[in-house]
């Protein structure tokens, strides 16, 4: 299997942040079929999630939204991969090239992981 993964680095969550999906048809999104699923881990370019929405064969793009620190992301997605996990399915989503996408995801993950940071820090302390 080739991996196309270009990035510096891919950010693995302890616990899936929740996120939302829907679908665009001829072009817009489709709010009717909004659904929900579990952020895994996220690059600039790129993030891995679970649903147990079966997107089928060719699934078509997405509209994806969540937040990573304080933000609301959304971002267009194209699904490389998928692949049976548990009750649902995980999928991989490239994000193609929306450079104001890639920056807020680098922005928002700094923050939380800083913010992440502070919190070990204190609980050391006490």
């Amino acid at each position: 299997m080739i991996f196309k993964r270009q990035e510096g680095f891919r950010f693995k969550f302890d616990e899936p942040v929740k996120m939302t999906f829907a679908i665009y048809e001829d072009g817009r999104v489709n709010q009717a079929q909004t659904a929900m699923a579990d952020l895994l881990d996220i690059s600039p370019r790129g993030l891995k999630m679970f649903t147990e929405v079966d997107l089928g064969v060719n699934p078509p793009p997405l509209d994806l939204r969540f937040v990573l620190d304080t933000i609301e992301v959304q971002a267009y997605g194209e699904i490389i991969w998928s692949r049976p996990f548990g009750k649902g399915k995980q999928y991989g989503v490239n994000f193609n090239d929306q450079e104001s996408v890639e920056d807020l995801i680098v922005e928002e993950l700094k923050l939380r992981r800083r913010r992440e940071a502070d919190v070990a820090k204190l609980n050391s302390i006490n």
